[in-house]
């Protein structure tokens, strides 16, 4: 018996000492059943988080989309990729306060007519008006200023002015173009222009009486004087 101690005693004490050495980390760990439990417990757990989160989602963009609810139930049990639509949601417009148009600027007020005046709006021309009392003709008229050669025919209301002067922007008339005329009473007479001509110096039809209230304009269309700008306007 002593022998048998003596052949086995190394052996048994070495495992022994090995099970004592592994005890240990036999029990420390948990059991192979206990990880794959556990782990589908919470993803299961996960899942169905996920699932219920994504029904919400899928309910909420049906709506904002017009869409039944029906068309996305199906949807809301498939997988991650299946419930997000591809479409993106509409836009929401962006409010902004709405533009009130510029409002456009007010023409200039036309300068108010006074007595013994002419007014051209268009051409910003705007001169007194003196008397010439020659009928022969043979006094010059004066550099500055217009002058109404008070020997013209009935119904005819003729201004004269120099060019280059103070008469050269009426080169610019044009049929259409309105002319005031304040008399020596203040009263304002309107015209409208319905022709121009150029003439010789020699004619004197421009002076002559008219059947109708008229104005007659004139200044020089040459150098030395021969030949005349005429314009005729008609009172409206």
């Amino acid at each position: 018996m002593a022998a048998f101690l003596q052949r086995w005693r190394t052996p048994l004490l070495t495992g022994i000492g090995l099970w004592i050495l592994s005890f240990p980390l036999l029990t420390s760990h948990p059991t192979v059943t206990t990880r794959p439990v556990a782990a589908a417990t919470s993803s299961s757990r996960w899942e169905q988080d996920d699932l219920r989160i994504l029904r919400q989602v899928s309910v909420e963009r049906a709506a904002a989309q017009a869409l039944p609810v029906e068309a996305v139930a199906g949807v809301a049990a498939g997988s991650v990729a299946q419930i997000v639509p591809a479409a993106p949601l509409p836009s929401v417009a962006r409010a902004t306060a709405p533009r009130v148009p510029a409002r456009p600027a007010a023409p200039p007020a036309a300068p108010a007519v006074r007595a013994n005046q002419i007014v051209i709006p268009r051409l910003g021309l705007s001169l007194g008006v003196g008397w010439y009392g020659d009928c022969l003709g043979r006094m010059a008229v004066p550099r500055y200023g217009a002058w109404r050669w008070s020997c013209a025919g009935a119904n005819n209301t003729y201004i004269m002015a120099h060019n280059p002067g103070t008469f050269t922007p009426i080169l610019a008339l044009r049929a259409g173009d309105i002319v005031k005329y304040g008399d020596p009473s203040g009263r304002v007479h309107t015209y409208r222009v319905s022709s121009t001509t150029i003439v010789s110096n020699t004619q004197m039809w421009p002076l002559g009486a008219t059947a109708v209230s008229s104005l007659t304009l004139q200044t020089c269309w040459t150098w030395d004087g021969s030949r005349d700008f005429i314009v005729r306007a008609v009172e409206i």
